[in-house]
């Protein structure tokens, strides 16, 4: 489905990664094989160049995709990222190409995002799209003077941690104390998540991210067995994908909208309920 609406897109240049096979997992060899093979007919059909990274090692979820988007960056200024599994409507190819155009000298815009789960939330936005503090990575965009911050293993945590007013960029306390211990487990490599390194890194260097009205992004792979992070079903979280209307409405400035910030938290990281529940095992040791 991916590989389809590439093709509908029709983009110059395509750059396609896939990481190795697991150690130990024989099923790997057959299915990597055919990943080359789909990528090398199909991905062929849908641009004038084609240009891979297949690893023969596997490197993992954190590092395979943050040395994809190293070897991208590294010969494109900006451009489109998008998983195996988020399929966006074919709007979302001219929504990012715009707002690239559009943004890119504005240093403080360092992520174009495909997906908005508060989606219902937003309507009475009048603007097709709205900035925010958080990063949202199912179908996205951004370019090499902001992955250049990129820090993976989330170099000066502890300063962030001193320094850093998280209560501009949340108004939860209970939620700014579950980031951090997210990137306090990213950091110590207790989770696999180069997403969470990103928004550290974005954050860190008070980036906004902008985040479209509707939601342009479907993830297919919420609740299924192979998937890595997302196995439990989730229906909020497979949202269908929605057109972009055109022409874009710009906002007038580039600024946060407090009132969604937890919306956008509640919706993409634990709702109200599940993350008072967090707290409460964290304090009695259980988290």
């Amino acid at each position: 489905m991916v590989l389809e609406q590439i093709q509908r897109a029709a983009p110059i240049r395509l750059y396609a990664h896939c990481d190795g096979p697991r150690p130990g997992f024989k099923s790997d060899l057959k299915n990597v094989k055919a990943v080359h093979q789909l990528i090398e007919q199909q991905g062929a059909q849908a641009c004038i160049e084609l240009r891979t990274l297949f690893r023969e090692e596997n490197l993992g979820l954190r590092r395979g995709v943050y040395e994809a988007l190293n070897w991208f960056f590294s010969q494109e200024e900006c451009g489109i990222i998008l998983e195996d599994d988020c399929v966006p409507d074919l709007s979302f190819f001219t929504y990012c190409t715009e707002l690239l155009n559009r943004y890119r000298s504005e240093k403080q815009v360092m992520h174009i995002a495909g997906s908005n789960l508060a989606e219902q939330d937003c309507q009475q936005i009048t603007t097709s799209y709205l900035f925010s503090n958080l990063a949202f990575v199912w179908g996205w965009a951004s370019w090499r003077r902001a992955w250049q911050k990129m820090r993976i293993d989330l170099d000066g945590l502890e300063e962030f941690e001193r320094n850093y007013e998280l209560e501009r960029f949340l108004g939860d306390p209970i939620a700014r104390k579950y980031l951090l211990d997210k990137f306090e487990k990213t950091r110590a490599e207790k989770n696999n998540s180069w997403a969470y390194a990103w928004l550290y890194s974005i954050v860190r260097n008070d980036g906004l991210c902008v985040v479209p009205k509707v939601n342009l992004i479907q993830n297919q792979g919420i609740g299924v067995g192979s998937a890595t992070n997302t196995k439990k079903r989730n229906k909020r979280a497979s949202l269908q994908a929605q057109a972009m209307e055109f022409p874009l409405v710009h906002p007038d400035h580039i600024q946060v909208q407090q009132h969604l910030e937890k919306k956008f938290f509640y919706k993409t990281q634990k709702s109200r309920w599940r993350l008072k529940i967090w707290a409460v095992l964290r304090a009695i040791g259980l988290r």
